[in-house]
């Protein structure tokens, strides 16, 4: 087995390790329910053992068939149904007792996340860089904060996943510059599974589904330019459906959120801006609640309907006419949007013995990174991902390769995806903003991955020839001739 080969098996034994010592060896290590989990376990009639009481602070060992806990007015169909349906089928090999350990949840997530973690690494195999992306991804992708969504039955983890499997696939088409028609369908295919994972992957559907169409140019095959037309119309599709179809009830306490903890918690006038909303202006009194804390008014006004007049696309004309609020929302995140956990948010099983929402230490180096470097930057970030497609523009214009043209458009999807996220986060939520950066936390630890190995790179191009002239010179030396006595 060659060096390369050596350190790939390498690689994906350490992060089966890292995550079996997290996942699977007690105390295990997972998220607590905040109350989205009635969301995907509750559609297949299975609910907490001790019905909700762990909420927050610990997380729940197992689930029990609970045709009640269901509640379908908050429900919206997603693609991490599809490892809900996995667990449940390993279930009835291991489960004694009908039973759902939420272990289960978590070997079905790892398994899925280490086969797509070969495919990438595989992917990415001949590139200069390769070891420093390979050891790289391992740090970040087993890191805690990450790990810790595979024991839950939130959607994140189908959105990780899927977002990975596309990532490989771009690569794959970036390396030769050109796809064909089964390229093309599993480009499609893995969009859609990430754009369905969550409704915050709405605006990500709208811009790869534009980046699709772009697809149909780089191949010469009819059949290949129809399947990217038809991949880039059921993009566009499942981003409506993410809006469209999201639950009445969640949707108003959402919109309640956004606009009372959102807008109207920075606004220096409230009335003004509930006006302009069209909303009663006299609802001042309640700016800084969401629609579940104390002093709320979220019952009151979602019965009356009044609701139902504001949306998402109002919030969005709202901050489009206002750049300065835009900027001041935006602001005022900005310590935090590079979090990956929040405090809050239990790690642990209550049979741990620990403290309830105590937080995992173990394998946190990426996450401290996050939480104690990166927000010194946080602005600087921004703007340089805003920044990233201008760059791009004029090396497109400079390469004069049709290759390398079509690798700076894909790559610029990347940063263009990362901020789409970013907003999604920002100004479409408003309870639980943090946990909603993980896509966009996701996206810009594969920007910071490709900047190393760029700077990698550039600095290995420019220090080799130096030491391979410094070698030639010293080899070409003659040897000291020993003088006679």
């Amino acid at each position: 087995m060659s060096n390369g080969g050596k350190l790939y098996a390498a690689v994906l034994t350490a992060a089966a390790a890292i995550l079996t010592c997290q996942l699977f060896i007690p105390p295990i290590v997972g998220l607590a329910d905040q109350g989205d989990f009635v969301r995907t376990i509750g559609r297949f009639g299975y609910g907490p053992q001790h019905h909700g009481a762990l909420e927050y602070v610990y997380v729940e060992p197992k689930y029990i068939p609970d045709p009640n806990y269901r509640a379908p007015y908050w429900e919206q169909a997603n693609t991490e149904y599809l490892f809900v349906g996995a667990a449940l089928l390993v279930n009835k090999l291991v489960s004694k007792d009908g039973a759902l350990d939420i272990t289960v949840a978590g070997f079905v997530h790892a398994l899925a996340f280490l086969a797509v973690f070969a495919r990438l690494l595989w992917v990415v195999r001949r590139e200069r860089a390769h070891a420093l992306l390979w050891i790289g991804a391992l740090v970040a992708l087993t890191d805690a904060g990450y790990a810790v969504y595979w024991n839950s039955w939130y959607a994140e983890p189908a959105s990780c996943i899927f977002f990975m499997l596309l990532l490989a696939e771009a690569v794959e088409i970036a390396r030769a510059g050109a796809t064909d028609l089964a390229g093309i369908a599993r480009w499609s295919v893995w969009s859609i599974l990430w754009i369905l994972a969550k409704p915050q992957n709405a605006p990500i559907g709208l811009i790869v589904g534009l980046f699709t169409f772009r697809l149909a140019m780089w191949t010469g095959s009819k059949p290949a330019k129809l399947a990217a037309a038809a991949g880039g119309c059921a993009m566009f599709a499942c981003a409506a459906f993410n809006v469209l179809a999201m639950p009445v009830y969640g949707r108003q306490a959402n919109t309640y959120g956004v606009i009372f903890s959102g807008i109207l918690a920075d606004s220096k006038d409230p009335e003004a801006d509930l006006r302009a909303l069209g909303l009663d202006p006299q609802l001042a009194t309640y700016a800084g609640t969401g629609a579940w804390t104390p002093g709320t008014y979220y019952p009151e006004i979602a019965a009356s309907g009044v609701l139902a007049r504001v949306n998402t696309f109002t919030v969005l004309r709202f901050y489009l006419l206002r750049p300065a609020r835009m900027w001041r929302r935006l602001h005022g995140l900005l310590p935090k949007i590079t979090f990956l956990r929040r405090d809050w948010y239990g790690n642990f099983e209550p049979s741990a013995g620990l403290p309830p929402a105590a937080q995992s230490r173990a394998f946190t180096l990426w996450s401290g990174f996050h939480e104690r470097v990166l927000p010194y930057v946080n602005k600087w970030i921004v703007f340089a991902l805003a920044g990233w497609p201008l760059l791009a523009a004029w090396r497109w214009l400079r390469a004069r390769d049709i290759v390398r043209r079509r690798r700076v458009e894909l790559l610029t999807l990347l940063p263009v995806c990362c901020l789409a996220a970013l907003c999604s986060a920002v100004y479409g939520d408003a309870f639980d903003a943090i946990k909603h950066m993980y896509l966009f936390n996701l996206l810009l630890d594969t920007c910071i991955l490709y900047v190393a190995s760029v700077g990698w790179t550039w600095g290995w191009n420019i220090v080799q020839p130096q030491c391979t002239d410094f070698l030639s010179r010293w080899h070409a030396v003659p040897p000291r001739l020993e003088r006679k006595p």
